[in-house]
């Protein structure tokens, strides 16, 4: 799943827990930590990883996978939900920059 996809689960925390409860339903809704297989990129896919069975890291490989830690998920839907009540006609195209864009100037 490519980060433009998943904003739109995050405009809300109704929409993520709802997203997550069918999709991540083995993995406690605030322990989910988002990585991006190689580099944080809008074209990187993204994997969740239960934050409580994974080390606190920037960069972990697994199996030979590189992944670089993005957002945990409700920070990120915090975050969306936010830019949306100001922003209320962005485009998914332009929530995802805009985190993309916060992580790399401002995480």
């Amino acid at each position: 799943m490519k980060l433009i996809e998943l904003v739109k689960h995050l405009k809300s925390v109704k929409e993520s827990e709802e997203f997550t409860s069918t999709q991540l339903s083995d993995i406690e809704y605030d322990l989910i930590d988002m990585y991006m297989i190689e580099k944080v990129d809008l074209d990187s896919d993204i994997v969740f990883f239960d934050a409580e069975k994974i080390p606190n890291k920037l960069i972990l490989v697994i199996e030979g996978v590189t992944y670089e830690n993005f957002f945990p998920l409700n920070m990120a839907q915090d975050m969306v939900e936010e830019f949306v009540s100001g922003n209320a006609s962005a485009s998914d195209f332009e929530i995802a920059k805009f985190l993309i864009n916060y992580r790399e100037k401002d995480a």
